[in-house]
């Protein structure tokens, strides 16, 4: 095996070493006939400089469309970098990939600008600066697609409909190179090594016949040769791969080693033709070599080597468009052989070597589209297109979007092996592989400010493994929750530490590279890597965030305190706290670069929160609460001492939990939690803790709303203001609901008081938004919203559930007049009227509707009083005696007289209205209600009564007429002009 092994490569180096300089000595001819052309354009160009007839009849619009032609995909940068040789070297090459797959007027737009930039040099003169100003700006701009394009698109289609038997052809020669393999196994013709042998000699012919065509009647030209020589030559590569796959796959005729140094070789030998024929050969070849591994078959335990073949093609791929700039070869480079990883991995191959080759190619993808082992892409980034500038959107450069696709492809590589393997270690080895491009984006990428935006592909892949790894109960979680159940005096596992390594790496090094956004890796404040002003701030917010979403992520998947205890995560946390800090100071200390308050913000909330972390974790209930409060009330102070409107964001977040702890979790439940202790159901929590963590929450929270309001930050007064409020609603109802007696909290009296409670907060809302901004406005429309939701439940229950005239359970209780009506009823009726009274920015609608409801709660008030007066502390007794039906005759008219001077009083025409509503209504009650319910003297004196009143209600109405206009002041009098 090792004697055909060296004798391969023997062959093959042979082979490369005699046709090499053949291919260049002949493209040296090439050369010089292309510099004779070229002599003679420019003849003919010095000749038409002196006639300015056709730069008068351009129009600045033709100009740009011109401009807009030569695009390079590669930038502006590499535009700088061809000289004339090089393009002396391409120009017949670059007219062979795009003439040949497109209409001429398309590929003239498809072709890299350095055909173009020679033509604008030999041109010889120089357009107008007025007319040349706009093109100029639309020049570097980078168009929206590169590859997916309508016109690219459609000229391949109809290439292949003219050349689709060329392609047939093609294939063909290139599966009789497999097929010559597979038919010596079916029929055992010739021993392993001789249908290796043949394989190669087949392809090593075809490769040779191509350069014999193309030497003499080229590959681009039009006839009948056309195109012949890359189909030839990109069958014959095709059939070198599969030779050499066969002889390790198939036969393990060669061991690993030899045979990728083999496949490395070809992969030169691609390399090298790629450069010297059109764009037809590296399609194919990119194409069939990458099926050829899936087409050969075969089983051997070492085909983790196919990944790097893989990896090998796509780097050829690269390699070749580098320099034809074709931009959708470099698409095809990384599309065909990523899609065979893929295909490779889910057939159940290594998962490390999926991942290794995966970063081999996102390399490659940085490196090989700039030449540069060190990125320096320019220009915008990806993450820049969700940014439109101007109300117009920026796109990326090819380089650019290229380095995306495969840190992206390997991300995504990363998370899946993550999520589909059962082992521990496995998922170990992705994380570092996301670490490892994580590495490469703050570190190695430092110098390219287009490509910043690449350490958010791994630093989010690296949360969501983690994440999901604790959602999915993963096998890397498995093996740490087990360990709570390990013996005593057992060490716990180092995996946490691992992970907390990882955090707090990640935000250092982002820290690093916000250093070098403002100074420069070298510490040059004159050349600071930022291309943008708020570049340190995304750069702040990375490191600021990137950590303590890593332990918010553990600690509520993976309950790290179970297996560490609880103490020593709580330390780690502080730990994590203390780092944060001293990023603080030091960002405090930086450069007083624009927005530096914000950093300093950024990175002191970050701080805060972890402290309040680690608060929750040791502290009880009550006191996490009041700890979050000081907190809220200490930024406050920070912020008006240092003017960092930036905490703002840590205010509005610390104010949501504690809103969310008094109100939802553990909230009115753990307010109201009883259990049934020495015979009897007895509160958990004590009172004293209730009053100390409602009104401390409200009292500090309210002290930091008014030290806002001076400060002038709108939406943290907002926020602080609305939050005092909702947990002042919140206490004032479960005080009710502690303090009434047993029978009483959830009966007519409970339910009144909480509906109170929750429709003076409308209210109170109501009034405040009158003065409200944009974002106030909007919240304030919130709360306004769960008030009246509340509101509605409450009163729901009220009319329904615990109405006392219709519920047995519901009794009356206490002295007549101020009992538990009084307290469901006339609270609530008060309210509402104040509404009616003092919301006079809102709708009129609005304030007749509180108006209505204040009218009817008193009136309800009224009629449970007389029934109680005649029937006794149980409403729902059937039937109405004589005097009660009486009564509500004498309410009615005593209420219509109180209306008319009430309207009176006030000169309200709406309010006169109402009471002579009321005296109908009371008209309508004696004659329908009255006469068949009452009896006796009872009837004689109902409608005695009826009329005596009726009558001195018409002579007070015609008094009132009389002098109605007496009261009212007259409207100002028009000034006539």
């Amino acid at each position: 095996m090792l004697d055909f092994g060296l004798g391969l490569i023997g062959l093959l180096g042979l082979l490369f070493l005699l046709g090499v300089p053949y291919l260049l000595v002949s493209h040296t001819r090439l050369k010089s006939q292309v510099r004779a052309l070229e002599a003679k354009m420019r003849s003919l160009q010095s000749s038409l400089s002196n006639s300015q007839v056709s730069a008068e009849l351009q129009t600045p619009q033709q100009e740009a469309a011109l401009l807009a032609k030569s695009a390079d995909p590669w930038g502006e940068a590499r535009q700088e970098e061809t000289t004339a040789a090089q393009t002396e070297d391409r120009v017949e090459d670059d007219r062979a990939g795009s003439e040949g797959l497109l209409p001429p007027a398309q590929a003239e737009q498809s072709t890299g600008a350095f055909a173009s930039a020679t033509q604008t040099d030999q041109s010889g003169s120089a357009p107008r600066a007025e007319e040349t100003a706009e093109p100029a700006i639309d020049q570097v701009q980078p168009p929206r697609a590169f590859v997916l394009r309508a016109d690219l698109v459609a000229g391949l289609s109809g290439w292949l409909r003219e050349n689709w038997v060329l392609v047939a052809g093609a294939a063909s020669l290139a599966l009789a190179g497999l097929f010559m393999v597979q038919y010596g196994v079916e029929n055992g013709l010739l021993t392993p090594f001789w249908r290796v042998m043949a394989s190669l000699g087949f392809g090593v012919a075809l490769i040779l016949g191509a350069e014999t065509i193309r030497r003499r009647l080229g590959d681009a030209t039009d006839g009948a040769a056309q195109h012949l020589p890359s189909a030839l030559a990109g069958a014959g590569l095709i059939t070198l791969f599969a030779g050499l796959l066969s002889a390790r796959v198939m036969y393990q005729l060669i061991d690993p080693g030899p045979s990728f140094v083999a496949l490395c070789l070809v992969s030169l030998l691609a390399l090298v033709l790629g450069w010297f024929y059109g764009a037809f050969l590296t399609a194919l070849g990119l194409l069939g070599a990458s099926a050829v591994p899936f087409l050969v078959g075969g089983q051997s335990q070492d085909a983790w080597i196919l990944y790097y073949y893989f990896a090998l093609i796509a780097t050829v791929g690269l390699g070749v468009d580098t320099v034809k700039r074709w931009a959708w070869i470099s698409g095809l480079a990384l599309a065909a052989p990523i899609t065979a990883c893929l295909l490779l991995y889910l057939s159940g191959e290594g998962e490390p070597h999926f991942l290794t080759a995966l970063l081999v190619i996102a390399a490659a993808a940085v490196i090989l589209p700039e030449r540069s082992l060190w990125p320096h892409h320019s220009g915008p980034a990806v993450a820049e297109i969700l940014l439109p500038q101007q109300g117009r959107r920026i796109y990326p450069e090819f380089p650019t979007r290229i380095s995306a696709v495969a840190t992206c492809a390997a991300a995504a590589a990363a998370l899946l092996v993550a999520v589909q393997t059962d082992q521990a270690a496995v998922v170990v080895f992705a994380l570092l592989t996301l670490m490892v491009l994580l590495l490469a984006s703050l570190l190695w990428m430092r110098q390219a400010p287009a490509l910043f935006d690449h350490a958010l592909v791994p630093g989010l892949a690296i949360l969501a493994v983690i994440l999901l790894q604790g959602l999915s109960f993963g096998p890397l979680f498995s093996e740490f929750d087990a360990a709570a159940l390990r013996p005593p005096e057992t060490p716990a596992p180092k995996i946490l530490w691992f992970l907390v390594a990882i955090g707090a790496l990640g935000s250092g090094l982002a820290y690093l590279r916000m250093q070098w956004s403002l100074t420069g890796p070298e510490g040059d404040t004159e050349a600071p890597e930022a291309h943008s002003a708020n570049l340190p701030v995304f750069w702040a917010l990375c490191a600021a965030s990137f950590a303590p979403a890593l332990l918010l992520i553990l600690e509520f998947t993976w309950r790290p305190a179970a297996v560490h205890g609880l103490y020593t995560w709580a330390l780690v946390v502080l730990a994590m706290a203390a780092g944060m800090t001293f990023l603080t100071e030091r960002s405090a200390r930086g450069p007083g670069a624009p927005q530096k308050e914000m950093r300093v913000a950024l990175f002191a909330i970050s701080a805060l929160t972890l402290i309040a972390f680690a608060l929750f974790l040791v502290l009880a209930q009550t006191a996490l609460t009041l700890a979050l409060a000081v907190m809220v009330l200490l930024v406050v102070l920070i912020d008006r001492k240092y003017d960092l409107p930036g905490l703002a964001l840590f205010v509005q977040v610390a104010v949501a939990v504690i809103v969310y702890r008094l109100v939802l979790d553990p909230g009115v439940a753990w307010a109201l939690d009883r259990d049934y202790i020495d015979e009897g159901w007895q509160y958990v929590t004590p009172l004293v803790q209730i009053v100390l963590g409602y009104l401390g929450s409200f009292a500090l929270l309210g002290t930091g709303w008014l030290l806002a309001r001076q400060q002038q930050r709108e939406k943290t007064t907002v926020m602080l203001e609305s939050a005092a409020a909702l947990i002042g609603a919140v206490f004032l109802a479960v005080l009710i609901l502690r303090l009434l007696p047993e029978q009483m909290r959830y009966g007519h009296a409970g339910m009144g008081l909480m509906a109170t409670v929750w429709v003076a907060s409308l209210v109170n809302q109501l009034h405040r938004i009158r003065l409200s901004g944009t974002f106030s406005a909007l919240l304030r429309g919130v709360l306004i919203l769960g008030y009246g939701v509340s509101a509605i439940g409450c009163m729901s229950g009220l009319f329904a559930f615990a109405n006392p005239l219709l519920s047995s359970d519901e009794i009356v209780r206490g002295p007549l007049i101020l009992d538990s009506l009084a307290a469901a009823y006339l609270p609530l009726a008060a309210v509402c009227a104040a509404a009616a009274l003092r919301l006079d920015h809102l709708n009129r609608w609005v304030r007749i509707g509180f108006g209505s409801a204040a009218s009817m709660l008193g009136a309800v008030y009224i009629t449970f009083e007389i029934r109680r007066f005649w029937r006794g502390e149980d409403l729902s007794l059937p039937g109405v005696i004589d005097a009660e039906l009486y009564s509500y005759t004498v309410a009615l008219l005593v209420a219509s007289g109180g209306g008319l001077m009430l309207a009176f009083w006030r000169r309200s025409d709406l309010l006169r209205r109402l009471a002579m509503a009321g005296v109908v209504l009371t008209i309508a009650k004696v004659f329908l209600v009255d006469m068949s319910g009452l009896s006796g003297l009872t009837r004689v004196f109902s409608f005695m009564g009826l009329g005596l009143a009726l009558v001195g209600l018409a002579w007070l109405n015609r008094i009132m007429n009389a002098q109605w206009d007496k009261g009212k002041i007259p409207p100002p009098a028009r000034q006539e002009t």
